[in-house]
């Protein structure tokens, strides 16, 4: 009987398993590592209650596009004033609080493609039509909810 085949079965396990230990330790250290989280500052109940109010009230102001933007410009810049407040209040943590403020900056960015830019088009075109409005609305509601969870997984302050 030739016992080669079942060495290099043995050696080919050996080798598969040190590959598979390899990359699991490899994986859980970059995850824990790459915590957003890490380094920030701590999770503040005011911002986080901010953003859910932001959030909501994007969405209510979005849904009413088919309007027009002079009948809103009022509560439009109403929000935006809110935004700005938010936002400057972020900027005021400091450094360690960059990427909530850079998200922040993105949403409102009026070049972009999120609510600055919904808003900037609604305000170009006068009114908007329905499925721009929902798509939009949804996809702005999915990036405040990133700023949320992103306050949400803060170290939570000691009392």
């Amino acid at each position: 009987m030739n016992n080669t085949p079942l060495i290099k079965k043995i050696e080919f396990s050996k080798n598969l398993f040190y590959f598979f230990f390899i990359a699991l330790v490899s994986t859980s250290i970059s995850f824990q590592s790459c915590n957003p989280a890490k380094g920030m500052v701590a999770q503040d109940a005011e911002s986080l209650e901010s953003f859910n109010i932001l959030k909501t009230d994007a969405v209510s102001i979005m849904k009413k596009g088919a309007k027009s933007f002079s009948a809103m410009a009022s509560q439009i810049n109403e929000y935006k004033a809110k935004m700005n407040d938010q936002l400057d209040y972020e900027r005021a943590k400091g450094e360690n609080n960059l990427k909530t403020v850079q998200m922040l900056e993105l949403i409102s960015n009026p070049e972009g493609n999120l609510l600055g830019g919904f808003f900037k088009r609604w305000e170009d075109e006068g009114k908007l039509n329905g499925p721009f409005i929902k798509e939009a609305a949804g996809v702005v509601s999915k990036n405040f909810d990133k700023i949320i969870n992103l306050e949400k997984r803060k170290k939570k302050p000691k009392m």
